[in-house]
């Protein structure tokens, strides 16, 4: 007489053979995380991503500096690193077969300073990373509108996901190759290394932002940036008809809801486009989507239109974490300005 103990355990097995079969079929990756200096660095967030599902896997650096991504499918993966202190990090096309245990060492490399004393890691750790804020709703002018006027740290990117879809635009070649030198050479040709306007953003990527709102026009004082002041023009224009190319464009601003839309044109060809050090022409039209979702943070949603640089439209997401307590401080670039001389870079 058969064992229906026995019986019950065959059927099992046979039921999870494939389960244990593709548990088998899953790969890893591990490894070290170091500075330049090889010393260790914990709390690095590594990411991959499968090229063929689209799937992202996770992990973060221990105190020793070690790292698993695990439970990782076959296939062909992109891995990045971002961390605010270092240059961010790319690794594409890393191969997993089935069962494979991939041990990958990721040196981290410094910015574009280099790691200079208070210009270095800390630094941009500071000025770049997530900063505590109040909780609460967005504040409201008297005529209902979310209130933008505030002191605010640099933007940073929303997630890693979003600077990670931002470092892979839909570039026309010469701009793509363009912004690879570019970032090769530490940005060592950047137009703020000689003090005039780095990019087009509507507020600055380093320093600190002063937003100042009035029913007819929106104000961005930015720390550190040349001209300091942008001017979103919110009292019904239009655009001038012939305007005069310039560095930071000719801005105008309308009310979707709670979503300021600015519509900016009239750039000249000379500013950078960051992230990614990409270039534009005359042509820009750049259309940014600001939100205030609650007190603390202030949201941009970016798109880049220029059919003689990008095949299609760009769209980057950034957002600003609220500096209470800060204000700006005067910023003279041009003054003992050394930068350029000393600038490392291919």
């Amino acid at each position: 007489m058969p064992n229906p103990a026995s019986s019950i355990f065959i059927v099992g097995m046979l039921s999870l053979s494939p389960w244990l079969l593709a548990q088998g079929d899953l790969g890893s990756i591990d490894g070290v995380v170091s500075d330049p200096d090889r010393a260790i660095v914990s709390g690095a967030p590594i990411q991959v991503k499968n090229v063929q599902t689209g799937a992202i896997y996770k992990a973060a650096s221990s105190s020793t500096g070690n790292y698993t991504l695990g439970q990782l499918p076959p296939g062909t993966y992109d891995l990045f690193v971002v961390m605010p202190s270092f240059a961010t990090y790319r690794k594409p096309g890393v191969v997993i077969q089935a069962g494979q245990k991939l041990r990958l060492d990721i040196q981290l490399e410094d910015t574009g300073a280099l790691n200079t004393l208070g210009d270095g890691r800390a630094f941009f750790n500071d000025i770049r990373g997530v900063h505590e804020v109040p909780s609460g709703p967005a504040p409201r002018t008297p005529d209902g509108k979310p209130d933008f006027s505030a002191v605010w740290h640099a933007m940073r990117d929303a997630d890693p996901d979003a600077e990670i879809a931002a470092e892979k635009p839909p570039a026309m070649p010469w701009a793509a190759a363009l912004a690879k030198k570019r970032t090769e050479s530490n940005g060592k040709d950047s137009p703020g290394v000689r003090c005039l306007p780095t990019s087009v953003q509507l507020m600055s990527l380093f320093w600190l932002n002063k937003v100042v709102q009035t029913p007819t026009l929106l104000l961005i004082i930015s720390e550190g940036a040349v001209p300091a002041v942008r001017q979103i023009f919110l009292d019904g224009r239009g655009h001038p008809p012939d305007l005069d190319p310039t560095w930071l464009g000719y801005s105008t601003g309308k009310w979707e809801g709670d979503t300021l839309v600015v519509d900016t044109i009239g750039f000249n060809d000379k500013a950078w486009i960051a992230p990614g050090n990409f270039p534009h022409t005359e042509k820009l039209r750049m259309i940014t989507r600001i939100r205030r979702p609650d007190l603390g943070h202030l949201e941009f949603e970016t798109t880049y239109e220029d059919p003689e640089t990008f095949t299609k439209p760009w769209a980057v997401r950034q957002v600003a974490d609220l500096a209470p307590g800060e204000e700006i401080w005067e910023y003279i670039c041009n003054e003992n300005n050394q930068d350029a001389e000393h600038m490392v870079g291919k």
